[in-house]
């Protein structure tokens, strides 16, 4: 088993310059993994990206950024490119995110959140994996009139979910590689998150 950790050096003086000390702090205390959170601030797979590229003993990722105010072209873009930078080591987080934020932030509706992020994983798979995509759903559009692989990127972003609920457990299961399980213990798992996934995988 490996161990990670979530990095936030929101307070510091310069972020970026701060983010990469504390990861090269983490990998010298045995770490293996460092994680970015996405709100309004920092970039969280250009800071990824920085990291990897500063600590090569570390894998990378986002944990979590949001669907809603976001399209899967410039997700994969920002990940491909994330993936060339870490030479394979970064990992794509995503979440639904919540109602205060999307709608206060962005001023969009949280509306239909799981057949957003369905649309959103079956659009971002495609970009990730082949640098092409022709998806038209209800809620999400993502077309290719030019190539969007990235150089360095070719193995692919690995996409991982931050899903509790079963629903959002039952598309990430279809449709990602992993979920991000947030504040759950080994019952929550054993019981509930785990045989849900796997349900879930096995039947897609």
């Amino acid at each position: 088993m490996t161990v990670g950790v979530a990095l936030n050096a929101s307070d510091a003086r310069n972020q970026v310059d701060a983010s990469v000390e504390l990861a090269r702090e983490a990998a010298a205390a045995g770490l293996r993994s460092a994680w970015f959170g996405q709100t309004f601030g920092a970039d969280s797979p250009q800071l990824a990206a920085i990291v990897g590229r500063e600590v090569p003993t570390l894998h990378v990722g986002t944990s979590a950024i949001p669907v809603f105010g976001r399209h899967p072209l410039i997700v994969s873009s920002q990940a491909q490119t994330a993936q060339a930078a870490t030479h394979g080591r970064y990992h794509l987080g995503l979440a639904l995110g919540t109602k205060l934020l999307t709608e206060g932030g962005f001023g969009l509706p949280f509306e239909r959140p799981i057949a957003r992020l369905r649309e959103f994983l079956t659009a971002l798979r495609q970009l990730t994996q082949t640098g092409a995509a022709d998806f038209q759903g209800e809620l999400v559009t993502a077309r290719t009139p030019v190539p969007a692989r990235v150089p360095g990127a070719e193995a692919g972003v690995p996409l991982l979910v931050a899903a509790m609920g079963a629903q959002s457990l039952r598309v990430s299961g279809e449709l990602a590689d992993g979920i991000l399980p947030y504040l759950a213990g080994p019952r929550a798992l054993e019981t509930h998150i785990v045989p849900a996934l796997t349900a879930a995988a096995e039947a897609a």
